[in-house]
């Protein structure tokens, strides 16, 4: 991403308060000059006093160590714990924040007493060590590499992403990728919690593809874990931890790509970027780190992609010139060979490749060069790029509408469709939004009245957004960040999940993925043919239906629903009033009553009056309408066939924003459909389908 996490990260984190009568201490935002206050001091070398409060070990045998302080620690490292006491502990990745932090432990070691201390400059511990019994074990190594090389496919990138079905994907962003650039400033360290999110876990990758994602990218800094030249050693225990995040989404069933993010980064403690100083070191320093990367992860199957850098420029975000193009793509070049050299799987691995600042106009650009892959051409290369446009809709969230811009969107995906697409070569949108019109502080127009215009217009571009991309064939994955912060930040709000447990965060987020994985389903892809095939492949199996009937309320509302040619029709007038409802219901035959609780999707063809309606799953613990499982469609005058998405955990927030709503999915009682906007309706569905 651009600037839209680091500036306010700084301004959360420029003014430190200790609460054990410490000294307020504030900065200038991103400012790192002058002489900064050792934490807990009064500017002048003093150390806050820390009670070690306790160390707990987990697993049999032990792998993980549980350090517990009484208030928080900020910025610790492996670097501030020594192990000792027991021969053949490893330290592993340290996760956590505040004070609580949870360390890896491994390697070939006995059970006994281990002692665990912990020295960091600023505070003093006391004690400054405390020991806990561990329990050994043989070969208790952690390594989540696997031991021999999985399958690689010998389809071309294209062939890969077309059999695949890779369509549609989500960042796992702010979390490898974020950066702790202000506790030791000139020393920026790539910490998991730095930003606000929890330890990335199975769960919440897993809880990806139920969503109906079929790619993640999950960016990765790795500055503060790379040692001095000349060999530039990564730790491996960092590399360990990118290891177990990459294998979640193997064991979720999902592609994914790793990269190097934020060490291009000017305001992060960056170095890449100085490649455009002509500096042959950090050129060899780039080569080292994805040889060192590269060779890590040689055993994996296709199902993993390399990303040679992010958003990569001088500091001017602009599309690049010759001079800053050749720089660009030398570095490609790099990345190719150095990847290319380590053998194996990664002689045929698919690499993505991008252009100077991920600018939109890379496919139009003719400084922009594909690097020489040798005997592979470019069967194994993917083009990437980013767009956050317009502007202030889609990154700032400032303007609530994008009027004007449809055609415009049009025009920069078909250039990559003729450039790159149609030439075999895949394109993702690597980032992408838009945010969700949010009341930051630099959002000085916000009015509480456009928040409904803003949610309504953020939904038709996804839809124009998302569906345009599949037309052309090109990949959008969303930019995805979990914790966000009105009261700091500096852009609008581009969360969407619950780091946690994998969910949508709120109805209006359960809304933007559903239209994201609809509008991509339901698009014609490039040459004419079909829409993507709804999950489960195959035709789907034909719902079948023991009754159909109207249920309205006793306000005034009015509905009929009948059959004729296959096709339901179904018209009245939605009353005004609060509450009203008009309902079309229908209930399923016992084979398709067990499809629909096992079904992964659902198809129906639909035209309708161009008014919104919603499709409900109502479940036996959802006993109030506005309380169903559902998802919202605008009905087109043209027949079209609607997939929905319909992951293994059921839950949206509740009715009014309060709280999150959980679905059994094998409780799902019949399928609804109801408009959504008050006045006359008419609506025709038919051949609806259910896909396992």
């Amino acid at each position: 991403m651009k600037k839209k996490i680091f500036t306010r990260l700084f301004a959360i984190v420029c003014v430190v308060l200790f609460v054990t009568s410490l000294t307020l201490t504030s900065c200038t935002d991103g400012d790192d000059s002058g002489t900064t206050p050792t934490p807990g001091g009064n500017g002048e070398g003093g150390s806050a006093s820390v009670t070690f409060s306790s160390v707990t070990a987990s697993g049999s045998p032990t792998t993980s160590l549980t350090l517990t302080f009484s208030q928080a620690v900020t910025g610790l490292t492996t670097s501030n714990i020594t192990l000792s006491g027991v021969s053949g502990v490893t330290k592993g990745t340290l996760s956590g924040s505040g004070p609580t932090y949870t360390l890896g432990i491994s390697g070939t070691f006995s059970s006994g007493t281990l002692t665990v201390a912990v020295a960091k400059s600023g505070f003093t511990f006391s004690p400054a060590s405390r020991t806990v019994a561990v329990t050994g074990g043989s070969g208790v190594t952690n390594d989540p590499r696997p031991s021999s090389p999985e399958s690689m496919t010998t389809k071309t990138a294209m062939q890969y992403f077309t059999d695949e079905g890779i369509t549609v994907g989500i960042n796992v962003g702010n979390s490898l990728d974020a950066v702790d650039a202000w506790s030791s400033p000139g020393k920026p360290m790539a910490i998991e919690t730095a930003w606000g999110n929890p330890v990335v876990n199975q769960t919440y990758i897993t809880g990806l593809k139920n969503l109906g994602f079929k790619i993640i990218r999950i960016p990765v800094t790795w500055n503060g874990h790379i040692g001095s030249a000349p060999n530039y050693t990564i730790e491996e225990s960092y590399l360990k931890r990118v290891a177990e995040v990459a294998g979640y989404a193997e064991k979720a069933g999902l592609k994914a790509f790793i990269n190097i993010h934020h060490d291009g980064h000017h305001d992060l403690g960056g170095w890449l970027f100085k490649a455009f100083d002509n500096d042959a070191a950090t050129v060899t320093k780039f080569e080292k780190v994805w040889t060192q990367i590269a060779e890590y992860f040689k055993n994996y199957g296709d199902w993993l992609m390399f990303q040679g850098f992010n958003e990569l420029h001088t500091g001017d975000w602009g599309e690049g010139n010759s001079a800053q193009y050749a720089v660009i793509n030398n570095l490609n070049q790099k990345f190719t060979d150095a990847v290319r050299a380590t053998g194996g799987n990664n002689a045929k691995r698919f690499l993505l490749y991008y252009g100077y600042n991920t600018h939109k106009t890379i496919a139009t650009n003719s400084n922009f060069a594909l690097p020489n892959d040798g005997a592979n051409g470019t069967t194994r290369q993917i083009v990437g790029f980013h767009y956050y446009y317009p502007y202030d809709f889609s990154l700032e969230a400032k303007n609530h509408t994008y009027t004007g811009f449809e055609s415009t969107l049009a025009s920069d995906l078909a250039a990559f469709k003729t450039k790159f697409v149609d030439n075999d070569i895949p394109v993702i949108i690597g980032e992408n939004g838009p945010a969700r019109y949010s009341n930051y502080p630099g959002n000085t127009g916000y009015n509480q009245a456009n928040v409904a215009a803003a949610k309504a217009n953020r939904l038709t571009f996804i839809d124009l957004l998302y569906g345009t991309a599949r037309s052309n064939g090109l990949v959008p994955i969303y930019w995805e960040n979990g914790a966000y912060d009105s009261a700091t930040a500096e852009e609008g709000d581009f969360s969407l999940i619950n780091r946690n447990n994998g969910t949508a965060n709120s109805t209006e987020s359960a809304e933007v993925i559903t239209r994201m994985i609809t509008a991509v389903n339901n698009a014609t892809p490039p040459g004419g043919g079909t829409p993507t095939t709804p999950p489960g492949g195959g035709t789907g199996t034909t719902a079948v239906w023991t009754s159909y009937n109207p249920n309205i309320d006793s306000k005034g509302s009015t509905a009929t629903l009948t059959l004729a040619g296959g096709q339901y029709t179904f018209t009245g007038s939605l009353s005004a009033e609060s509450e009203s409802y008009a309902q079309a219901v229908f209930n399923p035959d016992t084979a398709t009553l067990t499809a629909m609780r096992s079904m992964t999707s659902f198809s129906f063809k639909v035209t309708g009056d161009g008014k919104q309606y919603e499709v409900m799953l109502p479940t036996s613990e959802s006993n109030v309408s506005y309380n169903h499982y559902r998802y919202r469609f605008t009905a087109p005058a043209a027949e079209t066939t609607i997939t929905v998405n319909v992951p293994d955990n059921l839950s949206q927030a509740n009715w009014g924003g309060a709280g999150v709503v959980e679905f059994v999915k094998n409780n799902i009682q019949n399928m609804q459909f109801q408009p959504v906007v008050s006045g006359s309706f008419s609506l025709k569905v038919w051949d609806i389908r259910t896909y396992q």
